[in-house]
């Protein structure tokens, strides 16, 4: 009896002893494959793994460590494209504003031009271009200024000239010729 039960107890340990060791094999294999998915930038494979893991051995830490980790990771990739969407976003309005703008430049529409351009400057605070065409428009504004200018003078020039002509012709006509002299 004596020889029985310790054969018995020897076959209940062996076999508890191999269900030990296929726990672990299992377990590892998991660990194993989570890894290599999470080298590989396969979150949910690894998660899939990890959460396998956890299953044989629910009380072990790296499992658990590794599903904070790749949770960590999904939120970095997610902001990443949240901003990678927003600059490109951004880069959009500002082509388009450039685009208008220059488009109302060549059209010497120049206040429609001033507009676009500061537009895009909002957008991109640091970009040269569009500082650089709000400087054109008002070159541009400042010498359409000079040229009206010089026109209204030369203009009243030219009205004052046929003025002192027609009081010319008009004292002529009269026969006074010293104030036609004079005008």
């Amino acid at each position: 009896k004596e020889c029985d039960a310790f054969l018995a107890d020897l076959a209940a340990k062996a076999d508890a002893d191999r269900k030990a060791a296929e726990v672990e094999a299992n377990f590892q294999a998991a660990i194993k494959a989570g890894d290599a998915a999470y080298k590989g930038a396969k979150y949910e494979e690894a998660r899939t793994k990890y959460n396998e893991a956890l299953g044989i051995k629910p009380k072990e830490k790296y499992p658990a460590d590794q599903l904070a980790a790749i949770d960590k990771k999904l939120a970095e990739l997610a902001a990443k494209a949240e901003a990678d969407k927003q600059a490109a976003a951004l880069d959009a309005s500002f082509q388009a504003a450039i685009k208008a703008g220059d488009a109302a430049f060549q059209g010497a529409k120049y206040e429609e031009a001033r507009t676009k351009y500061t537009e895009a400057l909002g957008l991109k605070p640091k970009e040269q271009y569009p500082t650089a065409q709000l400087a054109a428009i008002d070159k541009k504004l400042a010498e359409q200024a000079a040229k009206a200018e010089a026109d209204k003078k030369a203009n009243e020039l030219e009205a004052a000239y046929q003025a002192a002509v027609a009081a010319a012709d008009a004292a002529m006509k009269q026969q006074d010729f010293g104030t036609a002299k004079t005008k």
